[in-house]
């Protein structure tokens, strides 16, 4: 098997993350990797926003918690970094691009032996004024929508492989 496929085969969800931070460098490396991945017609009108803080992860779960009725245990399943993909709003391309950035920033985190975690909660609640307000103020570019955001860092508790299913590839010839 390739290096490549063994690290695809090997990305799990990670929802427990232990509380040290990752180092700085090992984040940026993440980062690169999302800006490489493609974009539609090469536009590139996404923003990746780093929220290097386990106090400021938590502050920005409290308030997709409380705009999601999450409950008060929501918390980014504990992960000290969140990385936040936006995209200029009103564009095309913006979820296709964002989720391939996600992929390749997801991957890299496999690769460095980081977990990850795909979260959602903050594209519907991107737009809720007191979410709004942390976002810009961590960062995202007000004139964008959030895509997606991962949970970033060391892992806590392996989350073991699901089953694939069988019979989703039609092949014509």
């Amino acid at each position: 098997m390739s290096e490549l496929m063994q690290i695809i085969k090997s990305r799990r969800s990670t929802r427990a993350f232990r509380s040290e931070l990752p180092p700085r460098e090992q984040i940026l490396k993440l980062t690169e990797a999302a800006e490489w991945a493609p974009s539609g017609m090469g536009k590139f009108l996404w923003h990746f926003t780093v929220v290097y803080s386990a106090e400021k992860s938590l502050k920005l779960a409290r308030a997709v918690a409380e705009a999601d009725n999450r409950g008060p245990e929501y918390n980014f399943y504990g992960a000290p970094v969140n990385i936040i993909i936006s995209y200029k709003r009103d564009e095309n391309h913006a979820f296709v691009d964002g989720a391939a950035a996600m992929e390749n920033l997801m991957l890299m985190a496999t690769e460095l032996g980081l977990g990850s975690c795909w979260i959602n909660q903050l594209r519907v609640t991107c737009d809720v004024p007191a979410v709004r307000d942390l976002l810009t103020e961590y960062g995202v570019p007000e004139d964008h929508i959030v895509i997606c955001s991962a949970a970033i860092g060391y892992i806590a508790k392996e989350t073991p492989a699901k089953p694939r299913k069988e019979g989703v590839v039609s092949f014509t010839e």
